[in-house]
């Protein structure tokens, strides 16, 4: 029987640096052989010799040519590696979505199913560019009760390292070029709160003439200076109705989407086609400081690339305390939903038959801006939250909730003597007993008192809540 031939085994592919193959060629054209060019560099003869014969080709690694040319994805790593420093670290599939966006646009054929790069791309892509890796960022809760007055110091230092290493400090020192945008919702039927009635009578009703639950998002940036930009209105509609066009001021944006709730595209055009031009008009000086929060929305490469080209500054708040952080949340928004409150009851009065629908949206909130956003409000929102003047110890870190090591800390009612195993006195309900229960977010929107979570129980847990924060 005939002994079976030895396979030679495969020989693994060499491996070799883009950098040492360009060195390498220009060790050749300088007259030195391509036998000792590809010893001392330690790339393949073959390799060189192709490369010589054919200077077009512009892969210099081994293998097939990348879909992205290595500009295009040098640019991708540059977008993570300064998104992570401005506060917006990018997971993987944040990276996926913005290259499937960038092909689709491009109209560049590719092997991806849907022009998505899968999961062997992403790890090809790492492997070409060892300076950015998966990383586990350090854990951040829904519930802000972790956040400690050194995390919210140590973004504050990052941040201005950050903006003096690019020559970016001076902007903070003019009001004018410092701004803060953020999205909030609208009932179309808000709870109207007590009315007065027959004493004793424990059936007293309101008629809710419109959607209860209807809520429209809008779209809100504001200056240090004490001005507000044209808003951004949010609608679920495909094509937006005649009558709604009509009644929203020409400088204003409309966004539509779906389910009415902010997208990365809406984002996009907010940025390109309401905020810009108003910087433009009102002659700001480029580049503005923008500080948003950390929302995904927020920061696509196709956004970052449109805030490069404008000369807008992105930079993410720190994540779960936009309470003491945002100037929008800290001065503006509650006195705008105030107004919003007065200005659909006054509406209600004068029309007790008819229904509040989107198409009166725009005119009633336009009434609402008016009389409740006072410029000194919003001045006074930025330095509270320390971002003009840049101050951080203008905070209330009376506010956070954490301790040094990311732990609650416990903050307990005063009370009798207690026993935990005596049932007739159970333990007090600390802080972060309450915290658990009805969770952070809840929290916010009672103190931000959205409507939709003032009912009838919610009423209790925010005085509740209002009780605890005395002690």
């Amino acid at each position: 029987m005939k002994p079976k031939a030895k396979v030679k085994p495969k020989e693994k592919r060499m491996q070799y640096d883009a950098e040492n193959l360009k060195k390498a060629i220009k060790a050749v054209n300088s007259g030195m052989s391509k036998k000792q060019a590809a010893k001392q560099f330690q790339v393949p003869r073959s390799t060189i010799q192709f490369r010589i014969n054919n200077p077009d080709k512009i892969n210099p690694r081994p293998g097939p040519s990348t879909v992205l040319t290595e500009s295009e994805e040098k640019d991708i790593v540059n977008w993570i590696v300064q998104s992570s420093k401005k506060g917006f670290p990018r997971r993987k599939e944040d990276i996926q979505h913005s290259v499937s966006v960038f092909i689709k646009k491009s109209n560049r054929s590719s092997c991806f199913t849907d022009n998505c790069p899968g999961e062997k791309w992403l790890k090809l892509f790492l492997k070409r560019h060892p300076e950015s890796s998966i990383r586990t960022p350090e854990s951040v809760t829904a519930a802000s009760s972790v956040v400690s007055e050194k995390d919210i110091r140590g973004w504050f230092n990052g941040i201005e390292k950050y903006l003096k290493d690019n020559e970016y400090f001076d902007i903070l020192s003019d009001p004018s070029r410092v701004f803060n945008g953020d999205e909030t919702n609208f009932l179309l039927c808000p709870k109207t709160g007590v009315v007065l009635a027959l004493k004793g009578d424990k059936n007293i009703y309101e008629i809710d003439r419109g959607q209860a639950k209807s809520a429209i998002t809008v779209m809100f940036t504001f200056c240090a200076n004490g001005d507000t930009t044209p808003p951004m209105v949010i609608l679920p509609y495909k094509r937006l109705p005649g009558e709604i066009a009509s009644k929203v001021p020409k400088e204003w944006g409309i966004g539509l989407s779906d389910n009415g709730w902010m997208k990365a595209e809406l984002f996009y055009d907010y940025i390109k086609n309401v905020l810009h031009p108003y910087l433009v008009k009102e002659g700001k000086i480029f580049p503005v400081i923008l500080f948003v929060d950390g929302h995904k929305t927020h920061l696509t490469l196709q956004v970052s690339e449109l805030c490069s080209d404008l000369g807008i500054i992105l930079i993410a708040l720190y994540p779960n305390c936009t309470r003491i952080l945002q100037p929008a949340d800290v001065a503006a928004f509650f006195p705008l939903k105030c107004a919003w409150k007065q200005c659909v009851l006054r509406w209600r009065r004068d029309h007790p038959a008819q229904a509040l629908t989107k198409t009166e949206f725009v005119p009633i909130l336009k009434t609402a801006i008016d009389v409740s956003l006072k410029p000194n409000s919003i001045k006074n929102g930025f330095r509270a939250c320390g971002l003009q003047p840049w101050n951080a110890d203008a905070l209330d870190y009376t506010k956070c909730l954490g301790d040094s090591k990311g732990k609650q800390t416990s903050q307990t009612l005063p009370t009798n003597k207690t026993s935990e195993n005596d049932p007739q006195h159970p333990k007090p309900m600390t802080r972060n007993d309450f915290i658990n229960i009805v969770s952070w977010d809840t929290i916010n929107k009672l103190n931000r008192k959205e409507e939709q979570t003032i009912h009838d129980a919610s009423k209790l847990l925010q005085n509740l809540w209002h009780f605890l924060e005395m002690f």
